[in-house]
């Protein structure tokens, strides 16, 4: 999902073997394409289950992708995130949100 100017980005559900929904971040996502794929996430996730967000693909987020997976938790029950790159798995912990945006090992 992109504005033409911005960051590329999508998002794509499934589910894992455990049968827990996965959502996966591709691309980048910044304030040019955070709220269109923040509306994705919410409409994939659903309210209240728990949510696996699988950050693999994921090239690039500032601040705004933060938020954005933060509007998720709040609608999830529990939120585990996967694969986060090493910039986004530090943003997480020095920031304090280990315990909102679990990170699985």
């Amino acid at each position: 999902m992109s504005n033409g100017e911005g960051a590329h980005g999508a998002v794509e559900g499934a589910q894992d073997a455990s049968g827990a929904r996965v959502v996966k971040l591709i691309g980048e996502i910044d304030l040019s394409n955070a709220e269109a794929l923040g509306d994705t996430l919410a409409t994939m996730a659903g309210e209240g289950d728990h949510l696996v967000i699988d950050l693999s693909a994921l090239e690039f987020m500032d601040s705004s992708g933060i938020a954005m997976l933060l509007r998720a938790a709040v609608r999830a029950s529990s939120v585990e995130v996967r694969n986060p790159s090493a910039i986004v798995r530090r943003i997480i912990e020095c920031t304090g949100l280990g315990d909102v945006l679990r990170i699985e090992p």
